[in-house]
């Protein structure tokens, strides 16, 4: 809960309301905007579940995305009666705002109490997250599930009733999995440490925290199978989450073209092959190469797994990409010049403040399990795909590692100093690389042209790593 005194009047409360505040402006200012390429896939999956035609395309019946986003928009599209994005966009808003109380309450139960508010405030006032809020991207839930997982699991061997808090983190695990699958790491990185932290929230019997453990899997799993028995049915193939997995992963890993700065993608008539089988026969023909590669090409997987670890902490360009397809309108190239240090800054600012607070107080258990899970979390992703925007849902527990480092900076000497100046210039030379890979397509932000049309866009986007 909120500290007492009201919303209003509570510093977190402050947090809560300015965030969402500013979302729905700039929702309110972008109220035109297009659903660009992800979006207007969404989106249609949301009207297609909301028309009654159920999760489907043009093409049928479908499980390449997972659902949860698309059955979101379809219920905030329900309760308004129409497919109206603006709606779904000051839902999103609002949704910021309890980000930033998760963020604050996932601070408190980690032990960290003295960063909470300013985490909180953080997130709150995080531009690239302003502009998530207008867009119709999974991300906006991706976020909460994240830290809705942390909050659920730990509170699980903290409370008197046990059962029931199991019960909800294995809602957690359903969630987060068909929001994106690789929570599913995160969920087991959780069960981990409820089974074996040694610290003074888990000292419980290891029988008590297996059943508790075994409850939450039950029930996570179980969520999941009405999902699975659809697929089956409709698309004759069991499928958990979604088939995009197996094709995520041979885009990443396999036998295609590779230039110095760009992962392996696949060729075009390796897709072709694919053009006449079922989505699920797709998806375990996509695995099966991927593995393969992987076997046979054992040094280029961990080059590749390399390139997209680098690119998952890179800085946040999603908003000049959008710029690019004529999302914001009719801004010109001075004022895009103008905002850039707005939305390129805070994160190598927020990353190499994290590093310090992490460097600093490594051995404190809230600040090893934030690291343990943001690891998960990155080497998961990496092992599929590499790309900016996949570290949107770090941002709250980087916020809390943040301020811990600003507020014992004065800490930072001696090996702690060295430590933390490696740190720094991996990530400034991963953020120059970056930089550099796209130097000429962030000056043609600047050019004469205006926002390019779609396909253009597209093709140069395929040229290097700047699709994220």
């Amino acid at each position: 809960m909120l500290e007492p005194g009201g919303l209003g009047k509570s510093l977190p409360g402050r947090a809560v309301i300015a965030a969402i505040l500013l979302r729905v402006i700039l929702v309110l200012l972008l109220r035109d905007a297009p659903a660009l390429i992800d979006m207007g896939e969404y989106q249609k999956l949301a009207v297609s579940i909301l028309e009654g035609r159920g999760y489907s395309t043009e093409a049928g019946p479908t499980a390449f995305r997972p659902p949860l986003y698309p059955l979101f928009l379809s219920l905030v599209y329900g309760v308004v009666g129409t497919p109206n994005i603006l709606a779904a966009r000051l839902i999103q808003a609002v949704l910021g705002g309890v980000e930033v109380w998760l963020t604050w309450r996932v601070a408190l139960l980690l032990g960290l109490p003295a960063m909470a508010s300013g985490a909180a405030w953080i997130v709150a006032l995080y531009p690239t997250r302003f502009l998530y809020a207008t867009f119709l991207h999974r991300e906006t839930l991706l976020g909460i599930l994240w830290l809705w997982q942390i909050l659920a699991f730990l509170r699980v061997n903290a409370s008197e009733k046990p059962v029931g808090r199991a019960v909800v983190a294995g809602i957690t695990v359903a969630l987060g999995a068909l929001c994106n699958a690789v929570l599913f790491a995160t969920s087991c990185a959780l069960s981990a440490v409820l089974l074996f932290s040694d610290s003074e929230r888990f000292l419980k019997p290891m029988l008590r925290r297996m059943a508790l453990v075994g409850i939450i899997w039950v029930v996570g799993l179980g969520t999941l199978v009405p999902w699975g028995i659809r697929n089956q049915s409709t698309l004759g193939g069991w499928v958990w989450v979604n088939t995009k997995g197996g094709r995520a992963l041979w885009e990443g890993n396999n036998p295609g073209w590779m230039d110095g700065k760009s992962e392996i993608r696949i060729r075009q008539e390796q897709w072709d092959a694919m053009a006449d089988m079922s989505e699920v026969e797709a998806e375990r023909f996509a695995k099966r190469q991927a593995l393969a590669f992987i076997r046979h090409h054992p040094g280029q997987f961990l080059y590749l797994s390399w390139r997209r670890s680098l690119q998952f902490w890179r800085l946040e360009l999603l908003p000049f990409f959008y710029y690019k397809q004529g999302y914001f309108g009719d801004l010109s190239g001075l004022l895009v010049l103008l905002l850039t240090p707005v939305f390129l800054l805070p994160f190598p600012v927020l990353l190499l403040a994290a590093a310090g607070g992490a460097v600093l107080q490594w051995r404190r258990s809230g600040v090893k399990l934030l690291a343990f899970l943001a690891a998960v979390y990155w080497l998961g992703t990496s092992l599929f795909i590499g790309g900016f925007r996949y570290h949107y849902p770090l941002v709250p527990g980087l916020a809390i590692l943040a301020v811990l480092g600003w507020r014992d900076r004065a800490r930072l000497v001696g090996r702690r100093f060295v430590l933390w100046v490696v740190l720094a210039a991996l990530l400034v030379l991963n953020f120059a690389d970056h930089v550099g890979a796209n130097w000429n397509q962030v000056m043609a932000l600047l050019g004469r042209g205006g926002a390019l049309e779609y396909s253009e866009t597209r093709s140069w986007m395929k040229k290097g790593p700047f699709l994220p």
